[in-house]
């Protein structure tokens, strides 16, 4: 298994749990600006921020009172989104769709897939303390 010993090279582990949680709350905190509220697809994506927000203050929650079991949530959710990110980026690829939203996913699934490296390795370390 691949293990980061620092996040973003120079920032303690515990450190940047507590900064990915705060990013990713902004985040999805913009992701209702965006949305169309008055489609199914709008509404069903402010649910699952909703519940990505929730699993960011349990990732808060979880490094700084250091809580193992309180990274679980986050590492799950932000797992399937991954999946989601990458199933989706292949459908508008495979449909001839080259948008922006193309290039969007790209991006945040792959810095998805750094946070989730760096709250893994952190989770991994609360283990052996």
């Amino acid at each position: 298994m691949i293990y980061s010993d620092n996040c973003c090279c120079c920032v303690e582990l515990k450190c940047g749990c507590i900064l990915i949680a705060i990013v990713e709350v902004l985040i999805r905190g913009l992701d209702r600006f965006f949305v169309d509220r008055d489609s199914l697809l709008g509404l069903l994506s402010l649910v699952v921020s909703g519940i990505y927000v929730i699993c960011c203050i349990f990732l808060l929650l979880g490094a700084v009172l250091g809580l193992r079991y309180f990274l679980l949530p986050y590492l799950s959710v932000s797992c399937l989104r991954f999946l989601i990110l990458v199933a989706e980026g292949v459908f508008v690829a495979t449909e001839g769709i080259m948008s922006e939203y193309l290039v969007f996913d790209v991006l945040q699934s792959l810095l998805g897939l750094y946070f989730w490296l760096v709250v893994y390795s952190y989770y991994d370390r609360l283990k052996d303390a």
